[in-house]
């Protein structure tokens, strides 16, 4: 994970897609032109640190979004693919911070952010394609873009608590709520979460009827659940990380109208019947 604090970008580097029917021994990254020199097992960094570079040197703030004081998470999707190139490149803008009432408005602004985004990776360089177990094969990414204002006046690498938010992260469909309300409402929206989707382990008969996983998420900037950590008996953590793994996509939290990390610690009780 990489934040540039000149130009307010948080990028991160999805783990390599891996069907459920295919058992991967070994995957090498994709190799930039710069990387061929740099021994095997530093591939990943050398690629991650350039990819990062490339991101510094190419992203480019719409002056006119700038100015409007719009601010946006893309997230851009793409393939390295076998022959080494940029495909299937696909962005998608979700303006933060700001309402329009007008939808053809936000289309328009979400367009212009995904654009400028885009243009970013379409400017990357032919590279040496990745394998999976020894064969040449696309590697696909997904990598959310921050444009946010210079006028913060916090460490954009702080991972906030939900008490210092001022609007705590928003699943789908959550309309017309102040900033007040979105904190009770997300830890109610995860206890709704909980109700549907946890699901008990096959226990002995004679087990506590009781039984408490202590929770801690990372909810990143650009709304998806980065970490989980759980604290309890292993059959339990598990069940109850399944769980969690099911949150939809969220809409990140602010602080002072920047998308943020944010952690967030809660209890999961089991009852034992």
């Amino acid at each position: 994970m990489s934040r540039f604090v000149n130009i307010f970008l948080f990028i991160f580097l999805s783990n390599f897609l891996i069907s459920q029917e295919i058992q991967v021994i070994e995957s090498e990254f994709p190799v930039f032109p710069i990387c061929k020199l740099v021994p095997s097992k530093n591939q990943k960094t050398c690629f991650d640190e350039t990819l990062s570079e490339h991101v510094d040197k190419y992203l480019v703030f719409p002056e006119n979004l700038k100015d409007l004081g719009l601010q946006a998470v893309v997230n851009v999707f793409f393939e390295i693919d076998i022959n080494g190139k940029v495909d299937k490149l696909v962005a998608k803008s979700s303006l933060v911070g700001v309402e329009f009432k007008d939808p053809n408005a936000l289309q328009t602004a979400n367009n212009i952010f995904e654009n400028a985004a885009t243009e970013i990776f379409l400017q990357l360089p032919v590279m040496k394609p990745g394998k999976v177990n020894g064969e040449i094969s696309a590697f696909p990414f997904r990598i959310p873009v921050t444009y946010r204002l210079d006028s913060q006046n916090f460490d954009l690498n702080d991972v906030f608590t939900i008490d210092e938010v001022n609007w705590a992260p928003l699943f789908p469909k959550t309309n017309n709520i102040t900033s007040n309300q979105s904190i009770e409402i997300f830890k109610k929206n995860i206890n709704k979460h909980l109700d549907k989707y946890l699901k008990h382990p096959k226990v002995a008969k004679n087990n506590t009827k009781k039984v408490i996983v202590f929770i801690e998420i990372i909810v990143e900037n650009d709304g998806s659940i980065y970490e989980i950590t759980s604290y309890g008996p292993e059959k339990y953590r598990l069940q109850a990380e399944k769980a969690i793994k099911k949150i939809p996509a969220l809409e990140p939290a602010l602080k002072s109208d920047y998308p943020v990390a944010m952690t967030y610690s809660f209890p999961v009780i089991f009852n034992n019947k």
